[in-house]
């Protein structure tokens, strides 16, 4: 009984489209994308979450089939909080993207979209070393959740064809 029951339940997860985390199946028009940005970190993890994907990255344009372009990438440290001495006793550390999807033609799959992280640190002149290390650990896991979050989106991408010469973008 626990076996049936437990096949039932496979069946039905997998039948209602159910993917584990980091596994996303991309449209076709992703089978080879091109990513450019001005973070260098931030464009490896999106290439390994692409891989992930299925889909694998080219390394120049000219192969690329679309050009995921991270137009700005912005990592910022502000204070929140300071002590009876003046010194900071707390931040917000922020990561904020603007990034775009075109395909090889030029046309726009996915408009400039910002997206924004952010979490605060509470900050200690006695734990120096640690707090860095802790804001470094703070900042990769940022740039992983907007990997994550451009990955969803463009998971939302379906490309349709009409005909040899025209063809839409529909997000699913």
């Amino acid at each position: 009984m626990r076996t049936l029951t437990a096949i039932f339940l496979s069946a039905l997860l997998v039948g209602c489209g159910f993917h584990l985390r980091g596994q996303v199946e991309l449209a076709p028009v992703m089978s080879s994308p091109w990513v450019t940005g001005q973070d260098p970190a931030l464009v490896v993890d999106l290439r390994n979450a692409l891989r992930q994907s299925g889909v694998q990255p080219v390394k120049d344009s000219s192969s690329a089939t679309v050009i995921i372009d991270l137009a700005s990438v912005d990592y910022s440290r502000a204070v929140i909080s300071v002590d009876s001495q003046g010194t900071a006793t707390g931040y917000t550390l922020k990561y904020e993207v603007l990034y775009r999807v075109v395909d090889r033609s030029g046309r726009v799959l996915v408009e400039n979209t910002p997206l924004s992280f952010s979490r605060d640190l509470q900050y200690r002149s006695t734990e120096l070393l640690q707090k860095k290390q802790e804001e470094e650990a703070l900042k990769v896991s940022m740039r992983q959740e907007i990997v994550r979050r451009i990955i969803r989106r463009l998971d939302g991408v379906a490309y349709h064809w009409q005909g040899p010469d025209t063809h839409r973008v529909a997000f699913v």
